[in-house]
C-alpha cells in the first residue's frame, strides 16, 4: 500500500494483531459490548478480524525520535482521546532543535 500511494514513511500492517498485543495496544470487547455492537448496531467484528477475534486497538500516537527512542506520546481505549497537535508539533521541534 506504501509502494502503491507513494507514502515516504514505512508503514505496518498487523492483520493478526501480534504487534498491538507486544504493545499492549489491544483490548478484548467485552461480552455486553460484543452483543451491543452484533446485535443493535450490525458490526460483527468477528468477520473483519477473523473468527473468534473480538478485539480493537487502542489509538496511540508516538513521536520517537531518529534513534526510535519515543520523545512523546499518547494512549488511550476511549477514542476522543488523542494526543494534541501541539504536542505533536512541541514534541517534533524538540527533537529536531528547532523553536
Amino acid at each position: 500500500m506504501a509502494e502503491k500511494h507513494g507514502i515516504p514513511i514505512d508503514v505496518l500492517s498487523d492483520a493478526t494483531s501480534e504487534v498491538l498485543k507486544k504493545y499492549r495496544l489491544w483490548f478484548a470487547v467485552p461480552a455486553e459490548i460484543k452483543e451491543l455492537y452484533r446485535d443493535k448496531l450490525g458490526i460483527n467484528l468477528d468477520k473483519r478480524n477473523g473468527e473468534g477475534r473480538w478485539e480493537l486497538p487502542v489509538p496511540a500516537t508516538y513521536v520517537l525520535d531518529g534513534q526510535g527512542v519515543v520523545r512523546a506520546g499518547v494512549a488511550d481505549p476511549d477514542h476522543t482521546v488523542r494526543m494534541d497537535i501541539e504536542e505533536i508539533l512541541a514534541a517534533l521541534s524538540g527533537i529536531r532543535g528547532g523553536p
